[in-house]
């Protein structure tokens, strides 16, 4: 099972760019994403410090985040490298390094909505995973994202069509390993937006504003 495993997931090299197609009645512009890269690691919780309050005493825990790095362009008629875009969704897709009762590995996806993204620019995107989930997963407090994720992907997405993407173990084409679901328990819930962990006031610009479907 081990190695069924790690052969589904040497798989699908989505491609850095492509356009989608209109929805019907035509009006959806035509989007092009290229996926520059993602960058799966760790974020320490953040601790504010707030007035007329009496503070608890907590231990700072870790989180996994993603970061994915990406640039939209969109036709001259729907405001060319000014213009903007509303109907993107990212898929993401996360393998964790445990296994249920029955030897599936466990896993989590969610499907994030942005809210509005701005051509022509170099945009971000985070995800993350609580501690107290990454604890339910994995069974322990402590958290390496480089030993603990066995593997992610991301998919862009706009009027159901797949627009680019990137994934490790990277996939190939005709092949995407977070569609073979035999050897995987996708957990839903688990992978949040910023908006919805303590994160959210956190980074300014940097991100796009994004919500779970």
């Amino acid at each position: 099972m081990k190695r069924y495993l790690l052969q589904s997931l040497a798989i699908l090299a989505l491609a850095g760019t492509a356009y989608s197609q209109a929805a019907p009645g035509g009006e959806a512009p035509l989007v092009k994403v290229d996926m520059k890269r993602a960058t799966p690691g760790e974020q320490g919780t953040p601790d504010f410090s707030a007035g007329n309050v009496t503070m608890k005493r907590w231990r700072p825990k870790k989180w996994f985040e993603l970061d994915a790095e990406f640039e939209i362009k969109v036709p001259q008629d729907a405001g060319g490298r000014n213009g903007s875009y509303t109907g993107l969704q990212a898929n993401i897709y996360l393998v964790f390094n445990a296994q249920t009762k029955d030897g599936k590995y466990e896993a989590a996806k969610a499907t994030l909505t942005l809210t509005s993204v701005p051509a022509s620019e170099s945009c971000h995107l985070l995800a993350y995973v609580s501690p107290s989930d990454l604890r339910s997963i994995l069974q322990r407090d402590t958290f390496t994202s480089s030993t603990d994720i066995r593997g992610w992907g991301i998919e862009f997405v706009a009027n159901g069509q797949r627009l680019a993407g990137e994934g490790n173990p990277k996939p190939t084409a005709g092949n995407i390993w977070w569609e073979k679901t035999e050897n995987l328990a996708f957990r839903d819930g688990v992978i949040k937006a910023k908006s919805e962990t303590p994160f959210a006031t956190l980074f300014g610009d940097y991100d796009i504003e994004a919500k779970t479907r």
